[in-house]
């Protein structure tokens, strides 16, 4: 199970800014959720709330029915592992090779190195990049980087995979292309939430919420208009 729950969150800063207030909502087990809002609107707090990076001035974060606010130090740790996350700079390692970046979480977790290699090609080969493998990050385009970063994410086969604003260096094309990558997780197991100020990203997609005046409210569902293609790695 890898639903997620926020319950009245709150977050104020030292200055007495209110950057969110009574947000409350339920992430669907293996859903895709869209979190949209123009930048400043509270987009990454949010997801550090989610994270464990940092804590609410109110309210809870539940995963898995384990309430994540209220873990210890080294609790929040172990959660954060157990996460895939991707960020709007890819960070790749430039002097490791793509496989070697996409292998890190899974030697850190001490798997044999016979299930490392099946992983680790199959989730380049989820996302396009079966044929880099041996390269160099300073050999592939942004978009490609950003492909890696994702197969990185999910190498561990992670329950819930978070990402903000994974698509803010890349022009339309690309980021629909992205896009179109986490439509496949819900078939690993995993729940997605992105956070992104792009609103055409959310085009057919069913669970979209607008960050808004420091509440969260959800948008309107479409109806997606292709099944996507297995991606279980």
């Amino acid at each position: 199970m890898s639903k997620v729950v926020l319950d009245n969150i709150g977050k104020t800063f030292e200055n007495d800014f209110e950057v969110l207030r009574e947000v409350s909502v339920t992430f669907d087990q293996e859903s895709v959720n869209f979190i949209i809002g123009r930048s400043g609107a509270g987009k990454t707090t949010l997801i550090k709330i989610l994270l464990g990076l940092t804590s609410p001035t109110k309210g809870r974060v539940l995963f898995n029915e384990v309430e994540i606010t209220t873990l210890s130090r080294a609790e929040i740790a172990s959660y954060r592992r157990s996460v895939g996350i991707v960020l709007q700079d890819p960070s790749l390692i430039p002097n490791r090779t793509i496989f070697d970046n996409v292998a890190m979480p899974l030697w850190v977790r001490g798997l044999r190195s016979k299930d490392i290699r099946h992983r680790v090609d199959r989730c380049l080969n989820v996302v396009g990049l079966d044929t880099v493998r041996d390269l160099y990050p300073v050999r592939l385009s942004t978009g490609e980087q950003q492909r890696v970063s994702i197969a990185r994410a999910i190498a561990h086969r992670p329950k819930l995979l978070v990402a903000d604003e994974p698509t803010g260096n890349m022009d339309n094309q690309l980021s629909l292309e992205v896009r179109s990558l986490f439509d496949m997780f819900p078939e690993l197991g995993t729940t997605v939430i992105v956070a992104t100020h792009e609103p055409e990203l959310t085009e057919h997609m069913r669970h979209v919420f607008e960050l808004k005046d420091g509440t969260l409210h959800r948008v309107a569902p479409q109806v997606r208009v292709a099944d996507s293609p297995s991606a279980n790695p």
